[in-house]
């Protein structure tokens, strides 16, 4: 606890004060009470302790406050005796320097904000507020970047953003599922703002609810047996476009979590690979068992510089040209409607129309966070219980593609797959 000691506060006072600052002693002066010197080994100020006037309203006295007055450098002991006599005159007609003090720096931080640009603001809140894994960060701050161009507020202060400004941005994308992301990332802004008090209120959670977009409709797409081997003999594509598309078939990754995968991630020795959290959607490590047609895909003797399995773009460069890509596998594959997600949904209803397995470790092969297997008391049980029932499971996917690919169909009467479920439990 530091030293208290009481002394009349002079020049000579001062000085030795100051000669001797190896811990924190607090002078107390004996001329004008409440007036007291903090003296440490970095710093040395004076301070007025005082209590505000009148009672709270439970009848009990004010708490005791205090003020900065000023450094040993910027005033002299009788400067800081007439400062503090002062502020003492003024909590004596009722007032709270403190209180004013820092309502006067926190409206001189609205003001401040306020004048900001909302792209400027943006931009602060995307470097202190957004968080959460890699993806959640580059879709969230794609949002509000994207947003606030259609919105055309980019040189607007906050407070100057109306609902017209935000219907703007939704108008442009009538009908898209950006549009609920857009909203919903522009809203998340604005709360910070109104949190803040940088802004009144939130323009956003003033649209009508006849005016705000729609979630889009869940899509049931499943490809077809001849349509998986249309899209696995899919012609226009590079080698290793092509690779990248018949490892997505194979295995019920999602897109970018493939475009991302590095050599010391596939363990071919052992037949899986492993994605740390920070490279899948939820932030959930995840393993998956590789079948010897996956196995045979996965090129690990990759360029020094490019770990990547698939170095699809530049290295360092996150993939950007997948609508390109999807445009090309429709045109060489003829499967018109073609879109990468849906190859995860004909892995899992497929498997289920087949009756092979539980549908349970489906789910678990394609890591969903709300999955069956990932919720209760038996989470931490089913962590190490359902790998061999995945294996199983993947091993019966590619009997079942195996037979796709020779005969378009996904059985058939010599058809290797086990399709009893308690074969696969």
């Amino acid at each position: 606890m530091p030293k208290t000691l009481h002394s009349k506060f002079t020049t000579a006072m001062i000085s030795r004060a100051l000669s001797n600052r190896t811990e924190a002693v607090t002078y107390r002066d004996t001329e004008v009470s409440g007036l007291v010197l903090r003296v440490g080994p970095r710093s040395a100020s004076y301070y007025l302790e005082y209590k505000p006037t009148g009672f709270r309203e439970d009848g009990r006295q004010f708490p005791t406050k205090k003020i900065k007055i000023g450094t040993t450098a910027s005033h002299s002991p009788a400067e800081a005796r007439n400062a503090a006599a002062r502020l003492k005159v003024e909590v004596s007609s009722g007032g709270d320097p403190a209180a004013d003090k820092k309502a006067e720096k926190r409206a001189r931080a609205i003001e401040d904000a306020r004048a900001t640009t909302m792209q400027d603001a943006v931009e602060a809140y995307i470097a202190s507020s957004v968080s959460g894994s890699r993806r959640h960060i580059t879709t969230e701050s794609g949002a509000l970047r994207n947003g606030l161009k259609e919105m055309q507020a980019e040189g607007m202060s906050p407070v100057e953003v109306t609902v017209q400004d935000v219907l703007r941005m939704l108008d442009k994308n009538k009908g898209r599922a950006c549009a609920v992301h857009r909203l919903g990332a522009m809203s998340r802004f604005f709360d910070e703002l109104v949190l803040r008090e940088v802004v009144p209120s939130n323009p956003c959670k003033k649209i009508p609810k006849r005016l705000r977009p729609s979630p889009p409709a869940s899509r049931t797409r499943v490809y077809t047996a001849e349509e998986v081997r249309s899209l696995w003999n899919t012609t226009g594509l590079s080698e290793l476009q092509l690779r990248f598309l018949r490892t997505l078939i194979v295995l019920p990754l999602r897109f970018n979590e493939l475009c991302e995968l590095r050599a010391n991630e596939v363990q071919l020795a052992k037949s899986k690979l492993v994605l740390p959290g920070k490279k899948t959607k939820n932030g959930d490590a995840f393993a998956m068992p590789l079948p010897k047609i996956a196995a045979d895909l996965l090129d690990v003797s990759v360029d020094t510089e490019d770990p990547r399995v698939f170095p699809m773009s530049a290295v360092g460069k996150g993939y950007t040209s997948w609508t390109s890509f999807k445009k090309k596998v429709r045109k060489g594959s003829g499967v018109e409607d073609f879109r990468f997600h849906d190859l995860r949904r004909t892995f899992m209803t497929v498997l289920a129309d087949q009756g092979i397995g539980d549908p349970s470790v489906a789910d678990a092969l394609l890591n969903h966070r709300q999955s069956a297997t990932k919720a209760g008391v038996i989470a931490a049980y089913n962590q190490a219980a359902l790998w061999p029932q995945k294996v199983r499971l993947m091993d019966a996917w590619a009997a079942l593609l195996s037979n796709a690919l020779d005969h378009g169909e996904w059985t058939s009467e010599a058809s290797v797959v086990p399709l009893r479920a308690s074969e696969l439990r």
